[in-house]
């Protein structure tokens, strides 16, 4: 049978680049399967930010992380890789991350050199770890590792420029990362000189509104970077929606003379479709010899 981990690898062996969207519970996952994404990540910002309205600022533990992966990866058949920040501690604790990850099925991970509190390099005001010490918790996940086919990143910022982003991506691939991703640089030449002179493989990626220049992705993906990681955007635009349907239905509540307005969208029964009802009503119908009856649409 082929895992998840084993589908990412002959992704990652395909020519062309990878781009994945960033999901934060099974139904944007469903969405970004759907819409014909070929990976998606669970990443720490999202999840933070959805799960228990902090910002990333690592939050986030170890056991929600797998919790809420858990139930990404059980939701849709695409590889999926997650954020484990910086490992969830030491070598130890790396470890154990590696573990509980796999077991839930998951594609892959990648782990970061960042300092705590953890702050991201794209929107900055944070740190790093020394080199060493992350290589320390890259070759404890590759030793924690049981399937070979699991993808293990390390993620390095640009706090400290290009030059020495160089030199970690080729210490920690040489410590046993499979590929690093790299997060922070300020505009399209740095990008490419990292591409061009790391000699590692390499993911990057594009975070609109932040610090990171965001590019064409035909003109990324020419660099050399594989894996085009896309983040905030389903949650951005669920973001814009939610605060727009929230005031125009205060809005209307306060009016009180006019149906509230709704915005362009599903119906409750053509979501639940799209999550699949009529599968579940097959299932219902061999149990029970009935089908499930369907509220009628309002027209």
């Amino acid at each position: 049978m082929e895992t998840k981990a084993k589908k990412l690898r002959e992704l990652i062996d395909r020519p062309g680049p990878i781009f994945s969207l960033g999901v934060w519970d099974p139904y944007s996952a469903i969405i970004a399967e759907q819409a014909g994404f070929e990976v998606l990540t669970v990443f720490g910002s999202i999840t933070s930010w959805a799960m228990i309205g902090k910002p990333d600022l690592g939050y986030i533990t170890q056991t929600e992380m797998v919790d809420t992966a858990r139930r990404v990866v059980q939701s849709v058949s695409t590889p999926v890789i997650v954020d484990c920040d910086d490992g969830f501690g030491d070598p130890i604790n790396v470890i154990r991350t590696i573990k509980l990850i796999e077991q839930i099925g998951a594609a892959g991970l990648y782990i970061e050199d960042l300092s705590r509190p953890l702050r991201c390099s794209a929107m900055g005001e944070g740190g790093m770890i020394p080199s060493d010490v992350m290589a320390q918790k890259i070759r404890a996940a590759v030793d924690a590792r049981t399937d070979p086919d699991f993808v293990i990143i390390a993620r390095t910022d640009a706090y400290e420029g290009a030059d020495e982003m160089i030199v970690r991506a080729r210490k920690y691939v040489e410590a046993g990362a499979d590929m690093v991703l790299t997060i922070g640089l300020l505009n399209l030449k740095d990008m490419k000189k990292v591409a061009t002179e790391a000699g590692v493989p390499l993911a990057t990626l594009q975070a609109a509104r932040t610090k990171m220049p965001f590019g064409p992705p035909n003109e990324v993906a020419k660099m050399g970077y594989k894996i085009i990681f896309h983040v905030q955007t389903l949650f951005m635009a669920a973001d814009h929606s939610m605060r727009q349907a929230a005031r125009e239905l205060m809005e209307d509540i306060q009016n009180g003379d006019e149906t509230p307005r709704l915005l362009p969208g599903q119906s409750p029964v053509e979501i639940e479709k799209g999550i699949g009802l009529d599968e579940d009503d097959v299932i219902i119908n061999s149990y029970f010899g009935v089908n499930c009856p369907l509220p009628k649409q309002a027209k």
